[in-house]
């Protein structure tokens, strides 16, 4: 496997995933249960009151795993429409997402951004980090690490990710198996947080 050229310190205010390292390999697995996202992602959803939060995924649906954060954001668009909640956005994939994030960052509002992450764990796991947390050249959009992007940077504290540790990225459409279940997961989790709150 090609491994992302992106690294994380995976981190949320505080919060952490813990990691412990499997015996015998180079990969992590959650010292935690694994479903321990589930609070995180709660609370960047739905802990702003009412500011607006908007979801927005990116990866490249050609690159295997890499699409992840494409196949999630489309799974919950056409399951919950483009506009769930009062202060929820969910953001239809775009060819050009720096753009996309450039103009949510200037409005100050809180963006979610769901991709493909490289955290050195077991592929499937589930991973979030502040945006402002995260190394230099996380989470680059054609080569374009989103944080220098000026009106990221001024909206940093209110910026995050929640990533898929993938199997693959090597050129191929189609997630993995793994990846594919985190998928999944993810997507149950959202829309039972979202229904929930109706």
């Amino acid at each position: 496997m090609k491994a992302l050229q992106r690294s994380v310190n995976v981190r949320l205010r505080g919060q952490c995933v813990h990691t412990i390292r499997a015996r015998g390999s180079d990969r992590v697995s959650p010292a935690e249960p694994a479903d321990s996202w589930i609070p995180v992602v709660r609370s960047l959803l739905f802990g702003t009151g009412t500011r607006v939060v908007n979801i927005v995924g990116i990866g490249n649906p050609i690159k295997g795993d890499d699409g992840v954060g494409l196949e999630i954001v489309s799974t919950l668009r056409r399951e919950l429409g483009p506009s769930p909640a009062p202060s929820l956005r969910i953001h239809s994939p775009s060819l050009y997402p720096e753009l996309l994030i450039s103009r949510i960052a200037r409005s100050g509002e809180r963006i979610v951004i769901i991709d493909a992450v490289e955290a050195n764990m077991e592929p499937g796991a589930i991973v979030c980090s502040g945006l402002k947390e995260a190394k230099f050249g996380f989470f680059a959009t054609h080569n374009l690490p989103l944080k220098i992007l000026p009106e990221v940077a001024e909206n940093l504290d209110e910026s995050y990710v929640v990533g898929v540790q993938p199997e693959s990225v090597e050129v191929g459409e189609g997630l993995s198996e793994k990846v594919r279940a985190a998928s999944n997961r993810l997507v149950v989790a959202i829309i039972a947080m979202i229904e929930g709150r109706e």
